[in-house]
């Protein structure tokens, strides 16, 4: 039994909770076929065979696991970039200044909010059950480009507004933004190795 439930559990990638519940729930249903067997007179041995049969290839059981995998992966990953990602749009809003930034600089923040409100809007529509099929490719893929995106705009409005806004909360600013981007990242990455785990 041990090796059938190792064989459905070596390509299953995916949040460990959810995968970790779900092998217990395989693993407790095929305990119980073995013990039905057993109670209709086979051997230990010959009732494994059977309780395997009964369940199917390792492999086949596995690639209905992981599209669950995914799914879940796609709704962590989607709540995660409708939590962060306006928050740290407004967190800048509120406290990046009041001064005038500049043509330049407002652009570039126009830029931002362009991608933060397309990753918003996708997770949007996986959370709402709107977008299913590959929703974490989507999704990881939308936030890493968000956040890539930020930055290097971030990066250029910092050039080009020297010395403009409160320069005491930029220290802040920063530091709440990079634990933001990292969460982002993270779950992103998740996302998109979940999604590259599809058993065929």
């Amino acid at each position: 039994m041990n090796e059938y439930i190792a064989a459905v559990a070596a390509p299953l990638r995916g949040p460990r909770r959810v995968r970790r519940d779900m092998l217990a729930e395989i693993e407790d249903g095929f305990e119980e076929a073995v013990a039905e067997h057993v109670a209709a007179g086979l051997s230990r041995g010959e009732a494994v065979g059977a309780a395997a049969a009964e369940f199917g290839e390792p492999r086949a059981v596995a690639a209905g696991f992981q599209r669950e995998l995914e799914a879940a992966q796609a709704r962590r990953t989607a709540w995660t970039l409708v939590i962060a990602l306006p928050a740290m749009t407004i967190m800048w809003d509120v406290f990046g200044g009041d001064g005038d930034p500049g043509l330049a600089a407002t652009l570039l923040a126009r830029v931002v909010d362009a991608a933060t409100a397309v990753a918003f809007g996708a997770a949007a529509l996986v959370l709402t059950g709107h977008l299913e099929r590959r929703a974490a490719r989507l999704c990881g893929l939308l936030g890493l480009v968000q956040i890539a995106t930020a930055l290097g705009c971030s990066a250029l409005i910092a050039a080009v507004a020297q010395g403009q806004g409160p320069t005491g909360a930029w220290a802040a600013l920063i530091a709440a933004s990079a634990v933001g981007a990292v969460l982002v990242c993270a779950t992103s990455v998740r996302a998109l190795r979940t999604a590259r785990a599809a058993i065929l």
